[in-house]
């Protein structure tokens, strides 16, 4: 009987060790980032792009192509907006929704370039607020981080966002913690913010890389002929005299 005690205590010990919430207070004791956690295998994922009106192309283009050309990890990849009329995008490019936030599927990942307001619209906040809750990942590029930041999922949490708008950022969201010199950002488990406009290349194979393994995205990489290494070291260099 008493060994029968100490075995389900010593049971109940490794669960709790092995709990999200145990997971993440160790690695933030250790000052390092807290991982997000490895994905199922076999199964396709869904991965939703936000897009409005003079949004930017680069933003979302680099990492959604990351996305539907992980090797051996099948992505599914709709647009969603306001409503389905086509949107179009700084440069000319028009996109055709394929959903409204209000009927969309629920996605696996959320990614967010640059959008043409920098007001989020309030059902926009309520979905990712929303999805956030359910476990869904949202990744911002650029000044996506805006509208992550008007949700309040970013508050007390480290993020990025294009360089030449550090000191706007700053001044508008104070409870955000911004990181400078870097290509991307884990705020949490479920939330990733990337710098400007290519960096989107990056952290997309980055979560490729924490998500599915280092393998899956070499090997992605190379199916896009990519050679940069910020995926994997994650430093940015920039000139402060660049111009906006």
């Amino acid at each position: 009987m008493k060994t029968n005690l100490l075995l389900a205590a010593a049971a109940l010990f490794v669960v709790a060790l092995n709990s999200p919430a145990a997971f993440a207070g160790q690695a933030q004791k250790q000052g390092s980032p807290v991982d997000a956690p490895a994905a199922p295998a076999h199964r396709t994922y869904i991965l939703e792009v936000v897009v409005s009106e003079k949004g930017i192309l680069l933003d979302f283009a680099g990492a959604a192509e990351a996305f539907r050309e992980a090797a051996y990890t099948p992505f599914r990849i709709y647009y969603v907006a306001q409503t389905m009329q086509p949107v179009t995008l700084k440069g000319g490019m028009r996109i055709i929704p394929s959903y409204t936030f209000d009927d969309a599927p629920r996605p696996d990942y959320v990614l967010m370039g640059s959008q043409g307001t920098k007001r989020a619209p309030a059902n926009v906040i309520h979905w990712l607020q929303s999805l956030h809750a359910q476990h869904t990942t949202l990744v911002s590029v650029c000044t996506g981080s805006e509208w992550l930041a008007q949700t309040g999922l970013l508050d007390n949490k480290e993020a990025t966002t294009h360089h030449l708008t550090f000191d706007r950022f700053r001044q508008k969201y104070r409870d955000v913690k911004l990181v400078e010199g870097k290509r991307y950002v884990q705020s949490d488990p479920y939330i990733f913010t990337g710098a400007g406009f290519s960096s989107g290349m990056d952290l997309g194979l980055h979560i490729i890389d924490l998500r599915f393994g280092r393998d899956i995205a070499k090997r992605t990489a190379d199916r896009l002929e990519y050679r940069g290494t910020g995926w994997i070291t994650n430093e940015n260099h920039y000139s402060a005299g660049s111009g906006e």
